[in-house]
This record gives structure tokens, sequence and C-alpha cells, in this order.
């Protein structure tokens, strides 16, 4: 992985409406998390892990990866999409495995 502080973080228009939809914990939660996020995509407490999708899906997203961060260990991630040549990180998704799942088929 080589994404860093460099990259511009954008949110994508959706994900407000996502996260709204989140018990208020998990939304305490992933406010903490996005400062670890901001200063680091690769800190140690996120646990940032490459998510695998098919090429198809990439260009259907217009990006060159996806990755997942954990908000809580048990359930909820926090998926985003990384476009390395304009260096820009797309926070894209919040949910529970499964609906990460579904969402990235």
């Amino acid at each position: 992985m080589n994404i860093d502080s460099s990259y511009t973080i954008y949110v994508s228009t959706r994900f407000n409406k996502n996260l709204d939809n989140l018990p208020r914990q998990i939304k305490e939660l992933f406010d903490e998390k996005m400062e670890y996020f901001r200063k680091n995509p690769l800190h140690p407490s996120l646990n940032t892990k490459r998510y695998i999708v098919s090429q198809k899906k990439l260009r259907e997203l217009g990006v060159d990866q996806v990755f997942e961060f954990y908000i809580n260990r048990k359930d909820y991630r926090c998926v985003f999409y990384v476009a390395h040549g304009p260096k820009e990180i797309i926070i894209a998704f919040v949910g529970n495995h499964t609906q990460v799942r579904n969402k990235l088929k």
C-alpha cells in the first residue's frame, strides 16, 4: 500500500446520508477513527486492508483500489476508494460487514 497523508480526502455525496442511518455510538467512533485516518490512512488502530474487487468494478467506480478500515472490531467498516493519479481518497461507504460486501459485489 502506498497511500499517505499527501492524498486529498473527499467524502462522497451519498456518504453523509449513509452515516446518518448509523447508531449514535458508531457515528462517534467513526469521528474518532477519521481523526486517525486524516493523519495517517494506514494508522495501526484502523486495521486498513485492501478490499479485493474485480477490474470491472474498479472501472465502474473510476478508481484504482478499494480499501476498508475498521470502525469497531466487531462489525462496522468504512470503505474508501483510491485514485493514485490525482492522489485522491474518496470516503464512500460505512456499514457492517454484510452491507459492505453487498455494496461492492
